[in-house]
């Protein structure tokens, strides 16, 4: 983990190829220490970085984001926005965040914390166009002038979805992985299996989380998200899918542990719609 995190105690396994085997820490130990330094350099000062999150549909993925998403904003007060174009998603609305369908709704409202969700019955090629026309203008106008500093995280659901909407959306995301760390934006994205991930959003994103695939097909692909996989298979074969757990790695220290999150989402008065007009009203951010 980035200097300054000191979870984790004990003696590490280390295999016959010299491999060192991740510490198991529960996120209710391991979680205060990841969001102190996630995103923020040892004094505290933002440090805008991306992560890529993998996992079957069911692995409990939206939970571990929306966790994350959830204790960062609460500690640091960091604006955010979670891009979601599922029908349904069981973990986004239990963060309790005002769901809007505009930006203009964004904008006007003045949300610290909000998900981005229109809805509709299209389907098809219908349903495509729709978000479409929706998501694209969105991400521009999320775009800093020259200058200036989004200072925001930004959580797309569904990423390969999103890029294959249009071409511009693709270049427009594309331009996010590789340009958006020095405009203040960080970005998180979820996909099904590695195959999914365009090479922008893998070589760009600092932090992985990968979960163990459903298909054991794709255990390799999976893997090699880690590093060597021949290390990592193992390492994922291990995991209690009952438990959710996953494998949280930072690509620059290679620092990684296997974790699971052991504690409920539920909405936090600061971050619901209700709670973030009174910190406005107070002056305050919504970590505040």
């Amino acid at each position: 983990m980035p200097e300054g995190m000191t979870t984790g105690t004990g003696t590490a396994r280390v295999s016959d190829s010299g491999f060192v085997w991740p510490q198991e820490i529960p996120w209710s130990e391991l979680g205060p220490d990841f969001i102190e330094t996630y995103g923020h350099d040892e004094n505290g000062r933002p440090r805008w970085e991306h992560m890529e999150a993998t996992g079957q549909s069911g692995s409990g993925k939206s939970y571990a984001i929306g966790t994350i998403l959830q204790q960062r904003a609460q500690r640091w007060g960091t604006a955010e926005l979670a891009v979601v174009t599922k029908q349904s998603d069981d973990s986004i609305p239990l963060l309790g965040w005002p769901v809007i369908g505009s930006y203009e709704e964004l904008r006007d409202m003045k949300y610290r914390q909000a998900v981005f969700w229109p809805q509709t019955t299209l389907q098809g090629e219908e349903r495509e166009g729709f978000h479409e026309a929706q998501i694209y203008p969105l991400l521009t106008t999320l775009w800093p002038a020259p200058g200036e500093q989004a200072s925001t995280l930004v959580y797309m659901d569904e990423v390969r979805y999103l890029e294959s909407l249009s071409r511009r959306m693709k270049k427009q995301i594309r331009m996010y992985w590789r340009e958006g760390r020095s405009h203040g934006i960080g970005m998180i994205a979820g996909a099904q299996r590695p195959v999914e991930m365009v090479r922008d959003q893998h070589s760009e994103s600092r932090w992985k989380i990968v979960f163990p695939p459903a298909d054991t097909g794709d255990m390799q692909r999976f893997a090699e998200m880690l590093g060597r996989w021949k290390d990592w298979q193992p390492v994922l074969e291990s995991l209690d899918q009952p438990m959710h757990q996953f494998v949280l790695r930072n690509s620059n220290t290679k620092d990684a542990y296997i974790t699971w999150i052991d504690s409920d989402l539920h909405p936090l008065p600061s971050q619901t719609p209700e709670g973030q007009k009174k910190a406005r009203q107070q002056g305050k951010t919504a970590g505040e």
